[in-house]
């Protein structure tokens, strides 16, 4: 009897230690009946649905219709003198000190740091930028586009960073080709700033002054004098009004008048030619088409200059005269409003100063 206890209490022992020694590694399940389904989440959001907003073919083929109005698009014609060939703006202007701006390669590179390319002549000699097929109609591979002013976008958070609208420039004050010193910030429109300003500071030394039909601040003047700024203060009985003080330079921008919504798909957008519908919400009155006496004031102060011998109703242009001081001063004046091209909406009050005191003055 004993013995069959100690057997037993050896086989209970033994025992014992085999189910300590077991581990759930070896216990294989059995799988049960599938569960009912859960209730479905809620979906998700479109991982590009923000950028649909702007990249679909239902906002970008108005935008493309739009540009195609525009003077960028279009680009005023020249005859290259030494092949007679017509060209584009950007073919005409593919060289040194041009190209920042009527070249789009040109453009990118100013914007991204990278030295610009040189060259000497024109598109059809001497570029400096490489171009396809040259001619008025051609494709323009080197003209002003979409991709001249837009990049990608340096954030996609617009909630947290705001909506850059992927400008090279973004908002960045643009410091002044002729006065790095002078900085202007008007926000979205400062990729407009960038190429829209002077590219010569108006006469200042007292001295006669020898003109050329390219006497004056250059084609684009419109920044600086929305600015109020760069004219030649020539003192007289009219007061110039103080740097930024302009009703559209505090309360409107390039953008808000330029690219307002449009009236009937040839104004606003990418057009660039100005809207009704940006004026009227100060203007009830409609759009002004230009200050009150401007179009008098230019054709007096025109008829002064031709008698000083600045200014020839021949060539439409300056002269190669060389002229006093006071008339260089009153020549940069008509210049700089002439090219400027609002006639004198951009800057009223500035502009009836600048006009009233250079007829004055050469009275």
């Amino acid at each position: 009897m004993k013995t069959v206890k100690q057997t037993m209490l050896v086989v209970l022992g033994l025992l014992f230690f085999a189910l300590q020694g077991c581990s759930h590694e070896d216990y294989i399940p059995v799988p049960g009946p599938a569960g009912a389904d859960g209730t479905d989440g809620t979906n998700g959001v479109n991982g590009t649905t923000s950028c649909e907003t702007c990249h679909s073919k239902s906002n970008t083929d108005p935008v493309t219709a739009s540009y195609n109005l525009s003077t960028h698009a279009l680009e005023t014609l020249h005859t290259d003198s030494g092949t007679g060939m017509v060209l584009t703006t950007s073919e005409y202007t593919n060289r040194t000190g041009c190209v920042q701006c009527h070249v789009s390669q040109g453009y990118i590179d100013k914007m991204e740091g990278t030295p610009l390319a040189t060259g000497g002549g024109t598109a059809v000699g001497d570029p400096a930028y490489p171009v396809g097929k040259i001619g008025a109609s051609s494709d323009h591979v080197t003209a002003i586009d979409c991709k001249t002013c837009h990049d990608t976008h340096s954030s996609l958070n617009f909630t947290v960073d705001g909506q850059d609208f992927a400008l090279r420039q973004g908002f960045t004050p643009v410091a002044l080709d002729v006065d790095v010193a002078y900085k202007i910030d008007m926000g979205t429109s400062n990729t407009c700033v960038n190429c829209h300003q002077p590219r010569s500071l108006p006469p200042s030394t007292g001295l006669p002054v020898k003109l050329s039909s390219r006497f004056g601040p250059h084609h684009g003047p419109q920044s600086t004098l929305l600015e109020g700024i760069q004219g030649a203060l020539i003192v007289g009985s009219t007061a110039y009004p103080a740097p930024k003080s302009a009703k559209h330079r505090t309360g409107a921008s390039c953008a808000s008048c330029h690219m307002g919504k449009t009236t009937d798909s040839k104004n606003g957008a990418h057009t660039w030619h100005p809207t009704p519908n940006a004026c009227t919400t100060c203007h009830s009155g409609g759009a002004p088409t230009e200050v009150t006496g401007f179009a008098t004031d230019m054709a007096t102060l025109q008829s002064l200059l031709v008698a000083k011998g600045a200014w020839s109703t021949v060539t439409n242009s300056f002269t190669s005269n060389t002229v006093p001081f006071i008339v260089a001063q009153a020549s940069w004046n008509y210049s700089l409003l002439l090219e400027d091209k609002s006639k004198g909406v951009h800057n009223p009050t500035y502009t009836k100063a600048l006009l009233k005191n250079s007829i004055e003055a050469i009275k």
